[in-house]
């Protein structure tokens, strides 16, 4: 059974929340229907796949799912700083039981919850007399015990541990004080009402059980089963390398079946033709009115998903010198459309209510976006990428006008891919590019290879010249706990590679045509007309590796005013901290109300984003002789 997911918006026209409905055209004529409810955070953007994934076996066996996004999280309004978000998510799974009841005319629902999601599908499933099963997949049973985990996990990152009554910031996901205190208050195991007659318990593979939650459960009553069904740590490795359980959801999908059969037995069914679904929402930011609408943009064989943010053309515009820009905003790594720690959806809506459109949008294989025609999924370096930045320039085209200015903007394979269109001569006028990490990528190359990128030489041997004076290193290296092989292939590949840039450079003066030539593809965007705005954490090596490929030619473009680079302190690959990606905002929103006009500017306060101008190769050569600041590995994005 052929089945298309359709986008679209739900709830109070004030606060709408933003879902895909996984359902036949033809109703099987079934009574049970499937509610995902997501986990939390980065969570939920290593699992995103995989639950579009569920809701399509889900459908595809003739039970409509709904997959959505809690008030304050992915595409729905609000953000994670108003009060009460517990309640809030609560409130969100309730209305999306009655949507997905009054859109296909199921009757009873079985929820499906990941992590959180099972705690938060648990607590709105015994509020509840309708909902005849639940699936937890890896459940939080113990909320206090699930904050230590987030809290663990925030400690290791480049600021190390919060201050106490701080928001927690896990993975570049902010949970406020008053949700972690809600959070914590949970144990499923003192819940006096269960959720359900049928509760399905899969359990994680990499770590042991679910705290005795299933007795609990046995002593009310309830039917529980906890099968044995790999695929939870390939499921939750980051986006690009998340791979959908598949045996679990067939064992889940046929689980779904025999509820399905039992609940329908029991009484007729009643055919629901299906319904028009909004297709735009309006929301308030900072005292304007957004509007928002879902995009399908043809590419090739494929349709594009993507979301345009505007200003409400009824309200008045907070910047007008902001009118006719538009923002075309591409996907970080495998990250969908909602970008890194959610950062698109932000950015995107501030932006809208300055007067400034914006596209997010899903490249082809990635997101909710379908790969083309015998494509693979999941590239995050496509051969198709250029083509389905043409599209989406395209529709934003029509949006802004044709003489509307385009900046496109992207962070790590997102900045590969906005350069290449500036190189490519597109219908862009800025190229916004954040941290990237090449400038050079063959077909076939994977992100997961093997071989040392030289990105990764740069990150390694800064890290370890730092380290070279440190005790702790050279015990570390006593007691067999270093890679010394993998740290020689990187030092020795780091020589090589300056040696043959070198070479290159003296090739380059004396008049030889480059392949791969750096120099040459910022003279050709130049060339095209096109403004070239590179924005890099403190130390990143993608700083490194440009300076060192674009040579004086960067101090020559920045004194033409056709080439800045600005650094964040503080930052690291993704900008998962609150305070350096608030900076990074801040600087994006400013560079982008203004239409782009060209500075070399560099982020000198740690506290604040005021900008002093410095030249791009001074920069670069300060940042090379700078002690490193102390990070975890990159993504491969």
């Amino acid at each position: 059974m052929t089945v298309t997911p359709e986008a679209f918006y739900f709830g109070p026209p004030e606060l709408p929340l933003f879902g895909w409905l996984h359902a036949s055209a033809q109703p099987a004529g079934g009574r049970l229907g499937l509610v995902i409810c997501n986990p939390f955070g980065f969570e939920e953007i290593c699992a995103h796949a995989s639950l579009r994934r569920l809701a399509q076996a889900a459908a595809e066996a003739g039970i409509p799912a709904l997959r959505f996004d809690y008030a304050g999280t992915g595409n729905s309004a609000g953000d994670e700083f108003e009060p009460d978000r517990l309640p809030a998510w609560i409130d969100s799974v309730h209305r999306a039981i009655e949507t997905l009841k009054r859109e296909t005319g199921v009757e009873r629902i079985c929820l499906f919850g990941l992590r959180l999601g099972a705690m938060i599908a648990t607590l709105s499933a015994i509020e509840r007399d309708d909902v005849a099963a639940l699936i937890a997949f890896a459940p939080v049973v113990r909320g206090r015990g699930h904050v230590r985990e987030l809290r663990a996990l925030a400690a290791t990152g480049i600021n190390g541990a919060a201050e106490a009554g701080a928001p927690l910031e896990s993975a570049g996901f902010v949970m406020s004080a008053q949700t972690c205190e809600d959070v914590a208050a949970i144990d499923l195991r003192t819940l006096q009402r269960p959720p359900a007659a049928e509760v399905l318990i899969v359990e994680r593979d990499d770590l042991p059980g679910c705290d005795g939650w299933n007795e609990h459960l046995g002593r009310q009553g309830v039917r529980w089963q906890c099968p044995e069904w790999p695929g939870y740590a390939a499921m939750m490795q980051d986006a690009q390398r998340a791979r959908p359980p598949e045996s679990a959801i067939a064992g889940m999908a046929s689980a779904l079946r025999t509820w399905q059969d039992v609940a329908t037995a029991t009484a007729a069914v009643e055919l629901v033709l299906p319904t028009a679904r909004a297709a735009a929402a309006r929301l308030s930011q900072g005292g304007q009115t957004v509007r928002e609408a879902i995009a399908s943009v043809p590419a090739g064989t494929t349709q594009l998903f993507g979301i345009l943010s505007s200003h409400d053309a009824g309200t008045r515009r907070a910047d007008k010198d902001a009118a006719r820009i538009g923002v075309l905003m591409l996907n970080a790594g495998s990250v969908h459309h909602i970008g890194p720690n959610r950062l698109w959806v932000q950015l995107a809506r501030e932006w809208a209510a300055r007067g400034v459109t914006t596209l997010r949008v899903d490249l082809s294989g990635i997101g909710d976006s379908p790969a083309r025609q015998g494509a693979a999924a999941n590239v995050v370096y496509s051969k198709h990428a250029l083509d389905d930045i043409s599209a989406a320039l395209a529709c934003l085209r029509a949006q802004i006008g044709p003489s509307g200015r385009i900046l496109a903007l992207g962070l790590c394979s997102g900045a590969y891919h906005a350069f290449k269109a500036a190189v490519a001569g597109q219908r862009i006028d800025v190229a916004l590019m954040v941290n990237p990490l090449t400038f050079f990528w063959k077909e076939g190359m994977a992100v997961d290879d093997v071989e040392l990128k030289e990105y990764d030489q740069i990150e390694m041997v800064s890290r370890y010249r730092k380290l070279l004076f440190d005790p702790a290193t050279w015990h570390r290296l006593v007691r067999g706990e270093l890679d010394l092989g993998l740290i020689a292939r990187a030092v020795f590949a780091r020589a090589g590679n300056m040696v043959r840039h070198r070479i290159r450079e003296v090739g380059r003066l004396a008049g030889v045509r480059l392949h791969d030539d750096l120099v040459s593809e910022l003279a050709t965007a130049v060339g095209n007309g096109k403004q070239l705005q590179f924005v890099f954490a403190s130390h990143h090596p993608g700083l490194h590796l440009l300076s060192q490929l674009g040579g004086r030619t960067l101090d020559r473009l920045a004194g033409e005013r056709k080439l800045s680079i600005a650094q964040i302190p503080g930052a690291d690959h993704t900008f998962t901290r609150l305070g350096p990606r608030s900076r990074l905002k801040a600087l994006l929103v400013s560079f982008v109300v203004s239409s782009g006009v060209a500075e070399t500017l560099v982020a000198d306060s740690a506290e604040s984003p005021s900008l002093t101008q410095t030249p791009a190769v001074q920069i670069a050569e300060r940042v090379r002789r700078a002690p490193r600041a102390a990070s975890g590995q990159i993504p491969e994005a």
